[in-house]
């Protein structure tokens, strides 16, 4: 790639962001404060943390799917598995040492195993696992000083751990059978607090500011610190407006960030309701909508569905969310088809081979401003029956690996190419310069159709119809040749078409073999007829010029 070619997409990248987030990437760079108001420093008053000011939340503490990640009697030995790698650990040294991956690095900051270890300390009573956890706490305060800076004062890090701290504290009680430790850790979590609330993340923006926001709500109400909350309300109430589409969707349109998104607007609604604070209305509409998404994308499906960043050991599950919402808030989901403002389109019908459920998207995009977790997945599909995956995204895999752009890719996506275009210009990690555009066009019982346009020009349409037999796919543009991609997650098709194995991701850190069947004819419309395995039997792949 020439200088001048990768300084347009430099420009090109930087035009799509704020200008408010370009100032805050000078002022961090510069080591300036990025504070909630500014010149303001939160003062709370140590002697006033309580943990009843914060909602304790066993059905996402102990989510089943969450625990199975974890092996305690490893913990116990001092061996930690993230995302499907596992490290063995020596506390004293691990916080700095740089194992890994930076991702895997940040996992071991967030101290989520700390909640494994009090699961089996309440099953079992034995105190070798709150010895343990209190061990790890007491580790990281010893070895993270502030002034030592790195991964274990980043902002993100603190928002995350700050919380599972809590939780680990609440769920056994600590405040009652070791509050000399306890003030130990309140006095940690103060110092955190207050750097992360003079350095707030807006110079990303969109999931990362309001992790941040959810923590400093959350320690407010833990501190008792009413000056600090009123300051974040206002803050915090246009990001919720922001953030969360009138459909219900978090605006990075990743199932995954929606989940756990949805888990940090339980958990500020749970605090601010436990603490009593008198605005924590502003969050309980829309606890509702997310709710009524997450159950209309994941009805009838056996994983997270694969469109933008997603994976399945990353957010807690479905029906610990779901559980969640119903215990604390007497939330019950409704199911809803079309999503007008996140852009998907669920269709689900009852056929003679099972139930059919497919997942559209019609290419809608997060804000240009925030387009990290985007991938090129416009026009896609996944494809469940009986709640199995069968027609998939290939995933992410992972934000630090050579094949991080590959899973971004249009052809890593059932979807369909315009003249080997790419829909977007992803060229870097978390970087995109150039984007298309999509939009809904016609609703049917069964069927959907969408247009896009790719960032230089070249549209597309495609429809998704269900029958009781196959799911029939229609493609068409004009002036170009179009490459319609269908991944199954099996590793054998029965197919007259090119056929190649590829890697699929339902899970961060892990990839399974998969197969890409590619439908290519130089015509500008085609219509693809994939019909189920009956019987066992492998699908049947035809398709014509329409």
């Amino acid at each position: 790639m020439s200088w001048l070619s990768k300084a347009l997409l430099y420009v090109n990248t930087i035009r799509n962001l704020r200008p408010e987030q370009v100032v805050a990437r000078v002022e961090r760079r510069l080591g300036l404060k990025t504070a909630l108001k500014f010149g303001y420093v939160p003062s709370p008053d140590v002697s006033k943390a309580k943990l009843g000011n914060v909602a304790h939340m066993p059905k996402l503490d102990f989510d089943e799917l969450f625990l199975a990640r974890f092996d305690v009697d490893d913990i116990m030995g001092d061996r930690i598995c993230l995302l499907h790698h596992v490290e063995d650990i020596d506390w004293s040294t691990c916080w700095h040492a740089g194992l890994y991956t930076p991702l895997w690095e940040y996992n071991l900051h967030y101290c989520e195993y700390l909640l494994p270890l009090a699961k089996a300390y309440l099953e079992t009573r034995e105190n070798a696992y709150v010895d343990k956890g209190k061990a790890i706490i007491g580790s990281w305060i010893d070895n993270c000083p502030r002034e030592r800076g790195g991964v274990a004062w980043d902002s993100y890090t603190i928002a995350m751990r700050c919380v599972n701290w809590l939780a680990f504290c609440g769920e056994i009680g600590l405040d009652q059978t070791d509050p000399v430790f306890m003030t130990r850790v309140s006095e940690s979590l103060l110092e955190q607090y207050v750097h992360l609330a003079t350095h707030l993340e807006t110079d990303l923006l969109a999931n990362h500011y309001f992790e941040d926001l959810k923590a400093i709500g959350i320690l407010g109400c833990y501190f008792g610190d009413d000056e600090t909350l009123e300051i974040l309300m206002p803050k915090l109430s246009a990001q919720i407006d922001e953030q969360i589409l009138p459909d219900g969707m978090h605006f990075e349109l990743s199932p995954m960030y929606h989940k756990i998104i949805f888990e940090d607007m339980m958990r500020l609604a749970g605090a601010f309701d436990a603490y009593g604070y008198r605005d924590a209305c502003i969050l309980d509409f829309r606890l509702q909508d997310m709710a009524n998404c997450l159950y209309s994308l994941e009805r009838n499906v056996d994983r997270t569905p694969l469109f933008n960043d997603s994976g399945d050991n990353v957010a807690k599950g479905r029906d610990a969310l779901l559980g969640c919402a119903r215990s604390h808030f007497g939330i019950k989901p409704s199911f809803q088809a079309v999503f007008p403002y996140a852009g998907y389109r669920v269709i689900e019908r009852d056929t003679s081979f099972g139930l059919i459920k497919i997942i559209f998207d019609t290419g809608k995009l997060a804000p240009p401003y925030a387009m990290g977790h985007s991938h090129c997945d416009a026009l896609s599909f996944e494809c469940f029956i009986d709640g199995a995956p069968w027609i998939v995204n290939c995933g992410t895999y992972a934000y630090q690996s050579a094949d991080r752009l590959a899973y971004k890719q249009t052809q890593a996506h059932s979807t369909v190419q315009v003249s080997d275009s790419e829909q977007h210009e992803c060229w870097a990690s978390f970087r995109v310069a150039r984007y298309g555009d999509g939009l809904f066009t016609e609703h049917e019982e069964y069927a959907c159709t969408a247009a896009f346009t790719t960032y230089n020009g070249r549209p597309v349409a495609r429809k998704v119809e269900v029958t009781d037999n196959a799911v029939i796919v229609t493609d068409a543009t004009i002036n170009g040749s179009l490459t319609s991609y269908f991944i199954f997650n099996q590793t054998a098709i029965n197919s007259d078409f090119a056929s190649e194995d590829v890697r699929y991701a339902p899970e961060f850190g892990e990839s399974d073999k998969a197969v890409r069947v590619i439908v290519k004819e130089n015509a500008e419309s085609l219509c693809t007829i994939i019909r189920y395995p009956l019987n066992g039997i492998l699908p049947e792949i035809t398709c014509h010029e329409c």
